[in-house]
């Protein structure tokens, strides 16, 4: 009787176990590391920040011990050997809802940024995705990131509205960095930890820039 009360769960656990042996064995099989590897989210990051085909030219960065070369909230450097890009996450309205790719030039001034992924409120903190936001960020460099008077980060001082109020904020944006080295970021209305997201990704990915330059700019 004692037998047959006991067969059962050991039988049961038994193959538990062989399960969970196998699951393991496959695991291991099919795992592959995609640790310094372009993923197809980065190609595609790449090539909407230098044009079509750019990704070709491009590589992660790494250290000479084979690991990928990060900084403070950087996931990844990719480079050409002229620009860089940085892979950078960011928090908005949500936590690590902002995949964001800072691309530069060759002079470490920000070319294009692109949002890889977003997980923000959708038709609020998404909007942080449209060109006319991002397009504000062309031509800042590492001295346009911070208030010269104070050195704190600039924090938003307008908000996106309506056509014509979008072309004369860009227009006086774009006044402020060929004339001063203050940069002043235009939030989205309703979504200003997602603007302060993206930017704050951009101060990071500059921040690094620097770093990697021994703080020459």
């Amino acid at each position: 009787m004692y037998k047959e009360r006991i067969k059962p769960p050991m039988v049961l656990t038994l193959i538990c176990l062989i399960a969970c042996g196998l699951l393991v064995a496959a695991y291991e099989i099919t795992y592959v590391d995609n640790t310094g590897v372009m993923t197809e989210e980065l190609i595609d990051g790449i090539n909407s920040v230098y044009g079509s085909g750019a990704s070709d030219a491009f590589e992660i960065l790494k250290n000479e011990d084979g690991s990928v070369l990060t900084y403070q909230g950087v996931d990844a450097i990719l480079s050409d050997g002229r620009c860089t890009a940085f892979e950078v996450t960011t928090s908005g309205y949500s936590s690590d809802g902002l995949h964001c790719l800072v691309g530069l030039d060759a002079g470490g001034t920000v070319w294009k940024v692109v949002i890889l992924t977003i997980g923000e409120t959708p038709g609020l903190g998404t909007k942080v995705q449209d060109k006319n936001f991002l397009l504000q960020f062309r031509g800042v460099n590492y001295s346009h990131t911070l208030a010269p008077e104070t050195g704190a980060p600039v924090k938003a001082k307008a908000v996106w509205g309506t056509r014509e109020e979008i072309n004369e904020l860009q227009k006086a944006s774009a006044e402020v960095i060929g004339t001063s080295h203050t940069f002043a970021l235009d939030a989205v209305t309703g979504a200003t930890r997602s603007s302060n997201g993206v930017y704050e990704a951009v101060k990071i990915a500059l921040a690094a820039y620097n770093e990697m330059k021994g703080g020459a700019q």
